[in-house]
């Protein structure tokens, strides 16, 4: 299966470096860019192109069938064709690949009925929504609270797929779906008055995960059990920020909000998954660890705080910083991953024909 794979991963690499670039023009960077690429589309880049392909990619390579590569071969393709001009042919590409991964999950969730496997479903009927929101609209607000639905639901049902040998008591399973609910529910009603509702659910789930979760486990053991863990942590911390951030006003709240969230709490669980999950992905048995992850994860979020103080604060000097460090830690970490992997392979291949030449 890793061959489809490698066909799919360079759109997937393409959505994220025409996502990022466009997002530094966008911020206010003087970048030359080419002009066909509308910068104030970077968020479907980044959300449909990349995390959508690597997302779907992650379910599809479980079921061992061929043809459901075709859902993410979709997402990867959708952000080429906007490029070449053709916007409703590529948002279509976005709605009938995220069909198809509502169907993988619907499939999952009646083969396995577990919990995690129901979020995941949920999740993808919201990443449904917002794509069709952005077809019907052009309005990135309209979809971001559906877009922001399916990352959380999609995280959370990952995570209890992961950490489904760790004891828990009924209560805390309440408890998680209490929070889940309100989140939902006060995202629904957000423009009705419910943004404090929200900001509190965000925050909640943030220490349900916090405490639940193996993070302060992992950060107790070594090496890239160790990094998992920190990671993680990160990621619940934005994760709360976000919600403390929707207390606050500023010329750049609705920047502050969406990086917070998606930089601060959905790139943090990639920093944390990625040397899980592409291995898997490329079927190699090995998970790659070096030193280095930390400076890249240390920078990345060391940028988002300064990126989010010149938000709240309307300092353009600290946004720009920011904002463009955001992109260049984040690259710099899969590299990093990407070059340990190579670099495993290389010497598995060297001993490989020194013991068959011996």
């Amino acid at each position: 299966m890793k061959y489809p794979i490698l066909y799919i991963l360079p759109f997937a690499i393409f959505s994220l470096i025409f996502g990022i670039w466009g997002g530094w023009v966008r911020l206010g960077w003087g970048i030359p860019i080419p002009s066909g690429i509308p910068v104030s589309q970077h968020g479907v880049f980044m959300i449909g192109g990349f995390l959508g392909t690597l997302i779907c990619l992650e379910r599809v390579v479980t079921l061992n069938k061929t043809a459901l590569f075709l859902f993410p071969i979709m997402f990867g393709l959708s952000i080429p064709i906007f490029l070449l001009g053709f916007p409703t042919i590529s948002y279509s590409l976005l709605l009938t690949a995220s069909v198809g991964y509502l169907g993988i999950c619907i499939y999952l969730y009646k083969t396995y009925k577990n919990e995690g496997d129901l979020l995941l479903l949920m999740g993808a009927t919201f990443q449904l929504l917002g794509h069709f929101a952005l077809f019907k609209t052009g309005s990135y607000p309209m979809a971001f609270a559906a877009w922001m639905i399916f990352f959380l639901l999609t995280i959370v049902g990952e995570r209890l797929e992961l950490t489904r040998f760790l004891p828990r008591g009924k209560y805390q399973k309440i408890e998680l779906f209490f929070w889940l609910i309100l989140t939902v529910l006060a995202s629904a009603l957000y423009h009705y008055g419910t943004a404090p509702l929200l900001n509190v659910s965000l925050i909640g789930l943030s220490q349900w995960l916090t405490r639940n979760d193996i993070a302060l486990i992992n950060i107790k053991k070594e090496k890239n059990y160790k990094f998992l863990g920190v990671s993680l942590l990160f990621a619940f911390f934005w994760l709360a920020m976000t919600g403390c951030i929707g207390f606050f006003s500023g010329p750049f709240l609705y920047d502050a909000l969406i990086h917070a969230f998606f930089i601060g709490f959905v790139l943090n669980m990639i920093l944390a998954h990625a040397p899980i999950i592409f291995p898997v992905l490329l079927e190699i048995n090995h998970k790659p660890y070096h030193p280095i992850f930390y400076v890249w994860l240390i920078l990345l979020n060391i940028s988002l705080i300064k990126r989010i103080v010149g938000d709240i604060l309307g300092i353009s000097e600290l946004r720009l910083i920011g904002g463009i460090s955001n992109g260049l830690t984040f690259l710099a970490y899969l590299l990093s991953v990407a070059w340990q992997i190579i670099k495993k392979k290389y010497t598995w291949l060297s001993n490989f024909k020194k013991h068959y030449q011996s």
